[in-house]
């Protein structure tokens, strides 16, 4: 048997999923005896005596010759090894244990080569959290091929474009509630172009709606600060379908508030979004589908921009960024000649809108000559997703024109 895998890894607890194709869903896999549950510990067991990696169980925390590993998240996070006795474990070498623990969940007989893909879903992501990941996999017997690592949103943009068409035939809107407080996400969708673009906004209201606020006996505040924040973020929007997800939505307080703003729209809500949505990408990423589609996540940008020149008697363009690449991986430097102008033209792309338009920047006080002798340095870089800083500095023409070392600066909002 073979299958499509999705894992949502967080720091309390990891999920498991298997994209059923005969009704395109994705299953939970139940990995404890409490089949109520498909959330396990994200820990595992060390046996002192027997020398062997055992399923974590509440019962090991207050055994002898156990040593519990609880955190197994922080310690891919900030790649920490752990010492049992006398031997240092690094954090992939435990983590592709916990792996396999996950595999042998599907099915006792499940061998690595079973496993078509596997998409491994996280809050967010830094290096060395995709480092660990990646080489825990490949220890578990996955090759880099048969493996995606992705953060919930991205993960959460494939599962969108893989539900009935009406769910997202205007704007799809996420509220995430956890221990950090509310962010509240919106995808929008290009679908005048083909690849179709998805692009992602987040807005964080961690500091209006807090997860303590569960904690006290009276829920009115909390639920006049939710109702607030929906009525700021879904005013006037054409936002067809809305998910709650988070342990935050647990209970019944945001009930009454859920209901309200479900006029006109479908709402879903409920603990197993992300690791359903991993199931979908590894679907999409190794049974083929992902390419109809161009997921642009909250730091990605969503407009291209290239500097317009002629080189070799043609007008080419200068790449900067292009769409879906990270902000903070985008930018560059060239030198230009400029001939009888002093302005530079810049020509922006919008991935939503199919649309171009050209930002200009004049070089006041610069002369316009026609010898070409007007020789500058374009810098760009990208502060954000939404804004470009173009520098140029007069770096002269050698013996035949001096610099002046004039700057210019101009930000271009995208």
């Amino acid at each position: 048997m073979e299958y499509i895998v999705g894992i949502d890894f967080c720091r309390d607890f990891t999920q498991l999923c298997i994209y059923n194709p005969t009704n395109n869903s994705a299953d939970a896999v139940h990995l404890s005896s409490d089949k109520q549950s498909t959330r396990i510990r994200s820990a595992l067991t060390y046996s002192l005596e027997q020398k062997e990696w055992m399923v974590y169980s509440v019962l090991h925390d207050m055994k002898p010759g156990l040593k519990v590993v609880d955190n197994l998240y922080d310690l891919a996070l900030n790649d920490e090894s752990v010492m049992i006795g006398d031997e240092e474990y690094t954090p992939d070498a435990v983590l592709s244990r916990f792996i396999s623990r996950l595999f042998f969940s599907l099915n006792r007989d499940a061998r690595p080569e079973d496993i078509i893909g596997v998409t491994v879903t996280v809050a967010d992501i830094n290096r060395n959290l995709y480092k660990n990941i990646a080489s825990a996999l490949e220890l578990a017997g996955i090759p880099k091929e048969r493996y995606r690592i992705c953060d919930h949103i991205e993960s959460f943009m494939y599962y969108v474009v893989m539900q009935n068409k009406d769910i997202w035939i205007n704007d799809v809107g996420l509220f995430d509630f956890g221990e950090e407080g509310l962010k509240f996400f919106v995808l929008h969708f290009g679908r005048k172009q083909q690849p179709l673009a998805v692009v992602a906004e987040s807005t964080d209201f961690s500091d209006t709606v807090r997860y303590s606020m569960l904690k006290e006996t009276d829920d009115i505040r909390l639920k006049y600060a939710f109702e607030s924040v929906c009525g700021i973020m879904l005013h006037k929007q054409t936002v067809s379908a809305i998910y709650a997800t988070g342990d935050g939505f647990e209970g019944s307080w945001s009930d009454e508030i859920l209901k309200k703003i479900s006029t006109g729209r479908r709402i879903f809500r409920g603990q197993n979004l992300y690791v359903k949505a991993a199931a979908y990408t590894a679907h999409l990423f190794f049974e083929g589908g992902s390419e109809n589609y161009l997921v642009i996540g909250e730091e990605d940008l969503k407009c291209s921009m290239a500097l317009r020149a002629v080189s070799g008697g043609e007008l080419q363009e200068i790449p900067f960024g292009q769409v879906g690449q990270k902000y903070t991986e985008a930018g560059g430097k060239v030198d230009i000649i400029l001939d009888d102008t002093n302005e530079i033209d810049f020509m922006i792309r919008n991935a939503l809108k199919k649309d171009t338009f050209c930002a200009i920047m004049t070089l006041e006080a610069l002369p316009v000559r026609k010898n070409k002798t007007n020789r500058v340095s374009v810098e760009v870089r990208f502060p954000s997703r939404n804004e470009a800083v173009v520098t140029v500095r007069d770096t002269g023409f050698g013996n035949i024109r001096k610099t002046d070392y004039r700057i210019w600066e101009q930000v271009i909002n995208l």
